[in-house]
This record gives structure tokens, C-alpha cells and sequence, in this order.
């Protein structure tokens, strides 16, 4: 029980400083005169993904045993699984949800361009992700993680100089409430202070993960590509529900293929940095569900020009059916 409430404790922290940073990042990105794209698959998008880069670079860097390595690679592998998988459905579900009594369309209704490129940009990247991780030539999987980084920098290139500047609303920036135009200094101070409550959650967060998984038996790398993706995923879902309530489509889907790209692209290069960067099946199933779930919905989206939410709701059929396999494999079944 003492685990269990340390571990709830912990992501309500992580989740009051991504609340922080999301509101701060949105009105960094208003400031800029930047569009929907921008700053759903970017600044949102990292934003909200900051806890599943932080648990695993938290696990890898101050981690003392193979344990805690174990929960940063599940982390890496497991975050963009959930987001291929679970966070879609959780979208679909939201978008059945609010199309009840004809509030809203059945369909998402995001630019299918930005979309498109979005889940080829993941499909891409987390191919060679993967891939890294069958090589044992060290420098070419150096390499691959250059390639990464770089290949992220030409996302946010792309998305930025196709975007066009919006002017959804926004809530007021809770560091001045009052303002109609926050300053850039109130801005950057909220942000910096979500950044640091981010971190700390993180930190204990990892500890609590393998205290839990030690206590119920369950093999830390299993136990982390369930549990820690589902915990540090709760802001793009949360964001997503609300952003798909208000009509904001391409920033509800945005916000979580964007960060597909982000966890595509940066986390795996870190990981690759820091670890031998070896894969067990667990993880290796767990990504390849991810590429059907985003293959799957690339098709949809090309063939159809958009996406019902039957089809992001068939997505977490996926999810579970990984959660499954997980529990037969740590129970021994």
C-alpha cells in the first residue's frame, strides 16, 4: 500500500508540472504567432512527453543496476508504444463520446496532411530504432542515433514552415492570471518551475517502479513497458480528450503523433548514447504492435482521407492484447 501510494503521489506531481507546462508552452507558442501544427506536434507534444523522457534518462544516468536500466529502455520502447496504441483509442473513445447527439463529427477531423506526415515521420524513425537494436556494430548504431536527432530537427523544420499562426483560446497563464498577454518572463518562469516538479516526480517515480515490481515478482522490464508509459502518457490523453470536447482536432492529434516523433526520435538516441541498447522480446513485440497500430492508421488516413474513431478505438484492442502477453509471460503461465 505504501508503494502504491507513493507511486499515485508521484504522477499527480508529474502531472501538476506537465499541467504547468502545457499552459506555459501554449502561450510560448501564442507569443510566437504560431499555428495549430506547431504547437500541438511540437510544443505541446514535448511538453506533455517531458515525463517519459525525464523517467528514462532519470533510470539511465543515476540508475546503480541492471533493474533500473531495465526500467529506462522499457520506458523508450513502451512510451511510444502506448501512444500507437492505447492514447489513440483513448482519442477514439473521446470523439464517440462527444459526437453524441451530434455535438461533433464521428470523424477526426485534423489536417490530414499534418497527420499523414506525422505517423511516416514515427513510422520511419522507430523502424530504425528497432533496428539499432538487432546491430552489434557499435558505430553504426552511433550513427543511427545521429541520424535521429537529425531527423527530428528536419520534422520541426517541416512542421514549422508549412504552419500557419492560430488564434484558439486559451486559458489565462496561471503565473498571471490577469493578464490578457502574459509577459515572456512570466512565460519562462511558470515553464522552468514545471520543469523542476517534472523532474523531481520523475526521480522518485523510477524508485517506486521498482519497488513495486519487486514486491508483486514481476520482471522490472515488463512491469515498466505497462505501467511506466501508461502513468507519464496521462497529459497527452488528458490534453487530447479535451482539445477533441472543443472541437481542436489537429491539436488533440497533434499532441500525441507529434510526440510519437518526439519518443520516435530523441529518447532512442539517448538510450542508444547510454546503454548497449539491447532489446528483449517483451520490448520488441511491444514496438512492432506500435508500427501496425501507426501503419494501420497511415493506410486509413491515405486511402480514406480520415479517420473514424471505430479506427482509433480498434487501436487499444492492441494495447491489451500486449498487457496479455506481458502478465502470461511474468506469471509464467
Amino acid at each position: 500500500m505504501t508503494t502504491a501510494l507513493t507511486l499515485l503521489v508521484n504522477i499527480l506531481v508529474i502531472l501538476l508540472g506537465c499541467n504547468l507546462f502545457s499552459n506555459g508552452v501554449e502561450w510560448f507558442g501564442r507569443r510566437l504567432k504560431l499555428g495549430d501544427a506547431s504547437v500541438g506536434s511540437i510544443l505541446a507534444a514535448v511538453g506533455t512527453a517531458l515525463p517519459e523522457a525525464v523517467v528514462p534518462i532519470i533510470a539511465i544516468v543515476f540508475g546503480t543496476s541492471k533493474e533500473v536500466e531495465d526500467i529506462g529502455i522499457g520506458a523508450i520502447v513502451g512510451s511510444s508504444f502506448m501512444l500507437a496504441t492505447l492514447a489513440l483509442s483513448v482519442t477514439g473513445i473521446a470523439v464517440a463520446v462527444f459526437s453524441m447527439g451530434g455535438r461533433r463529427s464521428v470523424y477526426v477531423k485534423a489536417d490530414p496532411v499534418i497527420l499523414a506526415r506525422d505517423l511516416r515521420f514515427f513510422f520511419v524513425t522507430y523502424s530504425c530504432t528497432i533496428g539499432a537494436a538487432l546491430l552489434h556494430w557499435r558505430e553504426l548504431q552511433l550513427a543511427l542515433a545521429l541520424g535521429l536527432v537529425l531527423a527530428y530537427g528536419v520534422y520541426v523544420y517541416k512542421t514549422i514552415t508549412g504552419d500557419s499562426a492560430s488564434d484558439y483560446d486559451l486559458e489565462p497563464l496561471y503565473f498571471h492570471r490577469k493578464a490578457v498577454t502574459p509577459s515572456f518572463l512570466a512565460v519562462a518562469g511558470q515553464m522552468l518551475v514545471a520543469l523542476v516538479v517534472i523532474v523531481v516526480g520523475a526521480k522518485f517515480f523510477v524508485s517506486g517502479i521498482e519497488q513495486a515490481s519487486m514486491a508483486l515478482a514481476i520482471p522490472t522490464l515488463v512491469f515498466s513497458l505497462l505501467v511506466t508509459p501508461f502513468a507519464t502518457e496521462l497529459p497527452e490523453k488528458f490534453n487530447s480528450i479535451m482539445w477533441i470536447r472543443q472541437g481542436k482536432d489537429t491539436l488533440a492529434l497533434g499532441n500525441i503523433t507529434g510526440a510519437m516523433v518526439f519518443q520516435a526520435c530523441i529518447l532512442p538516441a539517448i538510450g542508444i548514447l547510454l546503454t548497449p541498447w539491447e532489446l528483449t522480446p517483451p520490448s520488441l513485440i511491444a514496438a512492432g504492435l506500435g508500427l501496425t497500430s501507426t501503419g494501420a492508421a497511415y493506410v486509413q488516413l491515405k486511402v480514406r482521407g480520415n479517420l473514424h474513431y471505430r479506427h482509433l478505438i480498434g487501436m487499444g484492442l492492441l494495447y491489451l492484447g500486449f498487457a496479455v502477453y506481458a502478465i502470461m509471460l511474468a506469471t509464467k503461465w
